[in-house]
């Protein structure tokens, strides 16, 4: 224990004689009476009682003028700090010859004594910081758990906040080959988890590809990359989708596009912000009107499937997307080849009408894009009076879709989940587990029929839900 942090409380008449000692510990002498005390250091500086509390080791009279004075501030730990005044060294102790070596001695046994219980209460505060971290990481184990359960089965959405809509009559922002845009994105950071632009392109270029990236300027970090191959520059909003969405502090955020290829890329405009500093860029010239624009925003930090008709950002592993009302709503009918597949009343699922005679069979066309591990929808025959119906989820390359409506192809066993049956109301989840991932665009096909010796389909509202892809 230093000389610093370890202190002797003495009083006023008594300074001399101790100081004459030279101890190895610090004097402060206490002054006034109980009611209005004061402590000095050895340099005369005043000290707050609670400062004295920490420091003082001992009291030392060397007068019964002094004794009694220090006796009398007793009372004043107690009142206000409500613990014992410190040990006092018995007069007679420092009263005689060897009055030195008797304090060197009391004082050794003290500071003995509070090592020891110092070293215990750092043991104690060690064994406790280490339950303590435990816990935090048992907490933090069942906090990724829940919430790897929630993102694989639990019905959630990213939300759409803020809609650029594209001006009609407008020119497009037009990107040749080469061509840089850079928008500083409107509203907060965080929780955001989509952007999405519009393309005005009829058709798609012929060749090159379109890189899109999110900074931030105050971090002057990159926070996400896509890239999209020219076949896929179609017209319509594109959809970049980040794992988890932005955390809790705020940043300022800037979008880069960036088109490198033949012909031109045509992004469609929206509002002309009264704002200078959000309008774009293009090639370093100012554009008085924003890129039409869509922004999701989900927890922050969090993470939500990616919906499956979004582009997700490059590197990373284990990614779940999951095919959204928008996208269930696009199911074509096998048995016309042009006909949609209703939704089922809450929209939320695909009513895969289960037929008296034949297969019914909606196809979710080229939603299984190379690099997917894994595809498993929900099943459930949704009235408690329908028959049981057997479900089957499978996959076909895009190229080898029927030409011909009501034809349901022969599937690759590896390919399909088989039949799975199902009675009325009972909740059910159809899998393919792919031997190996996708290297090519695959379309969806969902299926149900009657199982042998049924012939009523009343009430057979068998539907497909929650179908996610795993990459």
């Amino acid at each position: 224990m230093s000389k610093q942090f370890a202190s002797i409380l003495v009083a006023p008449e008594d300074y001399a004689e101790v100081s004459a000692l030279s101890l190895p510990v610090s004097l402060i002498v206490a002054s006034g009476t109980p009611d209005n005390v004061e402590f000095n250091d050895d340099g005369g500086q005043v000290l707050p009682l609670d400062q004295v509390a920490l420091r003082v080791i001992g009291r030392l009279p060397l007068s019964d003028s002094g004794k009694g004075h220090l006796a009398k501030l007793a009372s004043l730990w107690r009142s206000k700090l409500d613990v014992d005044a410190p040990a006092e060294i018995p007069l007679e102790m420092a009263d005689t010859a060897d009055a030195r070596a008797k304090v060197l001695e009391w004082l050794v046994v003290q500071m003995t004594k509070a090592q020891q219980q110092g070293a215990q209460r750092s043991t104690r505060f060690m064994r406790e910081l280490g339950l303590l971290r435990q816990q935090h990481e048992e907490i933090q184990a069942s906090f990724q758990n829940l919430e790897q359960f929630v993102y694989r089965h639990g019905p959630q959405h990213r939300k759409l906040e803020t809609t650029l809509s594209p001006v009609s009559g407008q020119l497009p922002i037009t990107l040749r080959n080469g061509s840089r845009l850079v928008q500083r994105l409107p509203g907060s950071s965080v929780g955001l988890s989509d952007i999405a632009v519009q393309i005005s392109n009829e058709t798609p270029p012929s060749e090159g590809v379109l890189n899109v990236s999110l900074l931030s300027p105050d971090t002057n970090e990159t926070l996400a990359i896509w890239e999209v191959p020219a076949a896929r520059l179609t017209q319509g909003w594109l959809r970049f989708s980040l794992d988890r969405a932005l955390g809790p502090d705020t940043i300022s955020l800037m979008l880069n596009v960036v088109y490198q290829g033949r012909d031109t890329i045509r992004l469609a405009s929206a509002v002309q912000h009264p704002e200078p500093r959000f309008h774009p860029e293009v090639d370093g010239q100012p554009v008085e009107t924003l890129p039409a624009l869509q922004i999701w925003r989900w927890i922050a930090g969090a993470r939500a499937p990616v919906p499956a008709n979004a582009f997700i950002q490059v590197g990373g592993k284990n990614r779940l997307r999951r095919v959204e009302r928008d996208t269930l709503a696009t199911a074509i009918n096998l048995e016309t080849l042009h006909d949609t597949v209703p939704l089922f009343q809450s929209g939320e699922a695909l009513l895969v009408h289960v037929l008296p005679d034949q297969t019914a069979c909606g196809i979710l066309a080229g939603l299984a894009l190379p690099g997917v591990r894994q595809v498993f929808a929900s099943l459930l025959t949704r009235h408690a009076e329908a028959p049981p119906v057997e479900y089957q989820l499978a996959l076909l390359p895009q190229d080898q879709r029927p030409h011909q409506p009501g034809r349901l192809p022969v599937f690759d066993p590896a390919l399909s989940s088989g039949w799975i049956r199902l009675q009325p109301e009972e909740e059910g989840q159809a899998h393919v587990l792919l031997p190996e991932s996708l290297d090519r665009p695959h379309d969806l096909y969902l299926m149900t029929r009657l199982p042998r010796g049924h012939s009523s389909n009343h009430y057979g509202w068998s539907t497909f839900s929650n179908i996610c892809l795993q990459f």
